[in-house]
């Protein structure tokens, strides 16, 4: 079953602290805007694929035998879901904060650091590609970014009833005979302040970019088995397999576009890479290679992931309680990680 209700927000095109602004507009009224750039709000959304399947095939091993992939119990709704058993729509984005698609110069798309400092981390004159999640807030206004972890800050737009619930399961099927399986459930998800920028790189001649993915849960599970078959029974049995996130939030940030954007290529055998090079490659001027240095290592936005605390096995009393038994790692923490340098590339099975 699948409920839908979009609203889409033409923006008029000024700063994004006055997106609160929204109107609807004829087509006498569009007709004098310029730019370029919308808003997107959707009303009362539910997907609910618990008992859909999705096969994705085409993906071989060395031996070109083929490893489908089937995507299960697909659910996104409210929170409060319980895992999926208890879906209602729910809000994404509202109209003072969209999520947005805009082609802007890269001089007006400002980022902020860890600090709540905005700076600008493209380059001038530079025409990008935005889509953006939800901004966030830097002062009065900002909502809990998770429900009860003031460590998570206060600084995202997303009110509490416009976090999700959402949950998938994958099968791969590795060989006839064995398939593994990634069970994944989050409550009150948001991702606001994330955005992918796009740009091509003339000296390059390839398409480049900047991202920042957050996430923020107040708890996630993975589950390494599929309910209901050997094994995988029992609540005792479920648990001793489930690995429990509580309090859990992931800052991505996947290049700076000043001196390090984010590399997209496709080799000739058909593998996909990202990489990030080094920000003062190929600068033989001490002095230039000093200064793009010190402005990588002053205003380039960091990765952090916090788990507040993270537990094998055993169970939770309620939805978001950190779970009891089992063997409790406690708090895990990777806070301010830059990449000198970074490649990614794809293989075969």
């Amino acid at each position: 079953m699948m409920q839908k209700r979009t609203s889409l927000a033409v923006l008029l095109m000024l700063p994004l602290w006055a997106q609160a602004e929204l109107k609807a507009l004829d087509d006498e009224s569009l007709a004098s805007v310029t730019g370029a750039g919308f808003g997107l709000v959707i009303e009362d959304f539910l997907y609910d694929g618990t008992n859909a399947t999705i096969t994705i095939n085409d993906i071989t091993n060395s031996t070109g035998q083929n490893v489908p992939i089937s995507v299960k119990e697909l659910y996104v709704g409210a929170t409060g879901s319980n895992k999926g058993s208890n879906l209602n729509p729910v809000d994404i984005g509202r109209l003072s904060y969209p999520w947005t698609l805009d082609l802007v110069k890269g001089e007006n798309l400002k980022t902020f650091r860890d600090d709540g400092q905005l700076v600008q981390t493209l380059p001038t004159n530079l025409s990008v590609l935005s889509f953006a999640a939800p901004s966030k807030i830097f002062g009065a206004g900002g909502q809990a970014c998770v429900s009860g972890f003031a460590a998570a800050g206060n600084n995202c737009s997303m009110r509490s009833t416009e976090k999700v619930d959402a949950g998938v399961r994958f099968d791969f099927n590795v060989t006839g005979s064995r398939t593994d399986v990634i069970n994944m459930d989050f409550t009150e998800l948001t991702m606001d302040g994330s955005y992918l920028r796009l740009w091509g790189d003339t000296a390059r001649q390839q398409l480049v970019g900047e991202a920042r993915i957050n996430l923020y849960a107040k708890t996630l599970e993975i589950l390494s088995c599929a309910t209901g078959t050997s094994g995988c029974t029992s609540a005792q049995e479920q648990a001793a397999r489930t690995i429990y996130f509580t309090n859990t939030y992931a800052q991505y940030a996947l290049g700076y576009g000043k001196s390090q954007p984010l590399l997209f290529d496709v080799t000739s055998n058909g593998q996909f890479v990202l990489e990030l090079p080094n920000p003062v490659a190929g600068i033989s001027n001490s002095t230039t290679r000093n200064q793009v240095a010190a402005d990588f290592y002053a205003n380039a936005p960091r990765t952090n992931i916090l788990i507040d605390n993270l537990n094998f096995g055993g169970t939770r009393a309620s939805a978001t309680a950190v779970p009891t038994g089992g063997y409790n790692f406690g708090r895990n923490e990777i806070s301010g990680l830059s990449f000198n340098y970074l490649k990614v590339s794809s293989h075969d099975l």
